[in-house]
């Protein structure tokens, strides 16, 4: 069951893209001059080398301007719920953990008897949905671990302010704190589960090198990353 197209938020980007896909020249020579150089330099403080970056990156400009008669092209996939920035760093990181993954799994495989070409040249290659799946999962196995580590109180309080909004003046009512008790306990959560998180991505895959403020980027650019 499909579900509801969410409002978009970045509405100037969201036309600017729109510009692109009507295959105006000018604005598809602008997208590559904004966001090129700095998405390979992302892809390499993350864990890719230059040759890996550049490589991944030309996939990524390929794929936002050609696909399949049935399908939409990559950009066609964007929505404007968050920065386009944030988006195609988010996309482009997706398939980084991918080519990660695939080179962990490669295995040296006898030339065939068909030709020479390279057996994993030969097989059908994963859908950029399922790299997309692979991070998604990526994420919210690192937020789970980590909020599991938390006590009931910690993550309770967090739920309060941060999903049903409650102040902290509130809370310190409903526990007969201090409201600067609340505020402390509050911030060593939040520092913990951070701490955790960041833990938890670097456990599952060393390679991958991301800071706090990397990781709420791609929550922000993966729409279904926390759900």
């Amino acid at each position: 069951m499909a579900q509801p197209q969410a409002t978009p938020t970045h509405e100037q980007d969201l036309n600017f893209v729109q510009r692109v896909l009507t295959v105006n020249g000018a604005a598809a020579a602008e997208l590559r001059s904004r966001y090129h150089g700095r998405i390979v330099a992302v892809l390499c403080a993350r864990g890719a080398n230059p040759t890996e970056a550049e490589d991944l990156v030309a996939d990524l400009w390929s794929d936002c301007f050609a696909a399949p008669p049935d399908r939409k092209t990559l950009l066609g996939k964007y929505q404007g719920r968050c920065a386009l920035e944030s988006w195609l760093l988010t996309v482009a990181t997706h398939r980084l953990v991918d080519l990660k993954r695939r080179q962990t799994f490669r295995v040296d495989v006898p030339p065939s008897e068909r030709g020479s070409d390279d057996f994993f040249d030969r097989r059908p290659h994963p859908e950029s949905v399922a790299s997309e799946a692979r991070l998604l999962k990526l994420l919210r196995e690192a937020i789970r671990n980590a909020f599991a580590k938390r006590d009931s109180e910690s993550v309770l309080m967090l739920k309060l302010v941060h999903l049903h909004q409650l102040t902290q003046r509130e809370i310190a009512r409903m526990w007969g704190w201090h409201e600067s008790k609340v505020s402390r306990a509050l911030e060593v959560a939040r520092q913990n589960i951070a701490r955790d998180i960041l833990s938890e991505l670097k456990r599952i895959d060393p390679w991958l090198e991301l800071r706090w403020e990397d990781f709420l980027e791609l929550c922000a650019g993966s729409a279904d990353a926390l759900f």
